[in-house]
């Protein structure tokens, strides 16, 4: 887990501190390669408060269609309650730059304030821009301090939505009118059950839930399950508190509501593949699983990342896995790998990979490799801190995606 004084020097916003000259240009905020620019959203996190505010979920970020380049841009959707803040870390800014700018449109006039200088948001699109002199930076070498923070003056006692557009820095000045093409049209939603695969395997648990009988649900992943990541934007959370809003808490607190009695269990090992799982699996998975229990796997991002796995090495390699789990219960959840690296571009053979491995073991899946990537690449990171790590948002909106798996009833992403 990576905390405030830690962030300022591992991930960061990295914009070299030089000045740029000649025509006045924009830089997006983020990484060379993982700017806001092509990966909207990421870096880019919801402030959910403190564990006593975290649920209900009243912030949710995610790709927007609707905005003024590319075709892609930040909608936040804010519900009573809210904290209305998103927020990226900050590291060095370009010297004898002129500042912060960026576009926005809002379902209402409201004010959004970067630190504490505010600007009006109207219905339509507006260039929205902060001198240096503004922010209290000195513009030959300006500090704004370790995290940059977007908020809604509140507070928030209707629904609200924010869409954020072209975040970034312009140097040497601003630019004045540029010309823009906004885009528009509805996002394309996926439902929850479009990612379910076999999931009449379950049907023994979906009776228990149903009948109110207690069971266990045990998690056994990679970093996600372990939570690296979660505080990122909702750094007043701490690894302690996240715990119990992690994917398979949250899903447990789900299948609770509605009518079960379940337990969880949860198990991560950050970095590990599953045929390093396959290591530990006996005694931290099959001592403590019942017939009655419900075994999700969660493996993947590693396999297809740093270990250079393929789609049909990783059923393999999960395959295993499930032999083990069978032992003890034929209650069995697979969920494909969150959209690390070369993951999205492989993401239609992953979907595949995943279908085959719970044809051919009779086990069920989830497919969280789609739920990313249904709709390309540059919107595939909205609901994670970085490339592979949900924030405590996507955590959440994880377990929403998960939960009709036995209680039937559909969600859609995103609402």
């Amino acid at each position: 887990m990576i905390f405030p004084s830690a962030a300022r020097a591992l991930i960061a916003v990295a914009i070299a501190p030089v000045l740029i000259a000649g025509e006045a240009s924009f830089i997006p905020l983020g990484f060379a390669e993982h700017d806001l620019e092509r990966h909207t959203g990421m870096w880019l996190r919801p402030d959910l408060g403190n564990a006593d505010t975290v649920l209900p979920l009243r912030t949710r970020v995610w790709a927007t269609r609707e905005s003024v380049t590319d075709g892609v841009a930040l909608k936040c959707a804010f519900a009573p309650g809210s904290t209305g803040r998103v927020q990226i870390e900050n590291a060095s800014l370009p010297a004898g730059s002129a500042g912060f700018t960026l576009y926005a449109k809002a379902s209402r006039p409201l004010k959004l304030a970067l630190g504490q200088a505010a600007k009006d948001v109207g219905t339509d699109w507006s260039k929205l821009d902060w001198p240096w002199a503004e922010l209290g930076a000195d513009p030959a070498a300006p500090t704004v301090g370790w995290q940059v923070a977007l908020t809604v003056q509140g507070p928030i006692a209707e629904p609200t939505w924010l869409i954020i557009d072209r975040f970034g820095i312009e140097t040497p000045t601003f630019i004045g009118a540029p010309a823009i093409t906004p885009q528009d049209g509805p996002d394309q939603t996926i439902a929850a059950t479009d990612l379910i695969v076999g999931g009449e395997r379950l049907a023994k648990s979906a009776a228990r839930l149903k009948a109110k009988q207690p069971f266990k649900l045990i998690a056994f992943g990679d970093s996600v399950t372990a939570g690296a990541q979660v505080s990122r934007g909702s750094w007043k959370i701490d690894a302690d508190a996240g715990r119990a809003f992690l994917w398979y808490a949250h899903l447990a607190r789900l299948w609770d509501e509605a009518g079960g009695a379940v337990e969880a269990v949860g198990v991560g090992h950050g970095g590990w593949t599953a045929r390093k799982a396959a290591s530990t699996i006996d005694a931290e998975i099959i001592a403590i699983a019942g017939a009655d229990d419900l075994v999700v796997l969660e493996f993947g991002a590693n396999d297809m990342g740093w270990d250079g796995a393929t789609p049909e090495r990783w059923r393999a390699d999960m395959g295993a896995l499930i032999a083990r789990v069978k032992t003890k219960t034929d209650q069995i959840l697979v969920l494909s790998p969150t959209p690390g690296g070369a993951i999205p571009a492989q993401a239609d053979a992953i979907s595949a990979a995943l279908r085959a491995l719970c044809d051919e073991h009779g086990v069920a899946g989830v497919d969280i490799t789609r739920l990313n990537c249904y709709r390309g690449t540059p919107s595939c990171w909205a609901m994670m801190a970085n490339e592979y790590h949900p924030d405590l948002m996507g955590q959440l909106i994880m377990a929403e995606m998960i939960a009709p798996v036995l209680t039937g009833v559909d969600k859609r992403y995103p609402e």
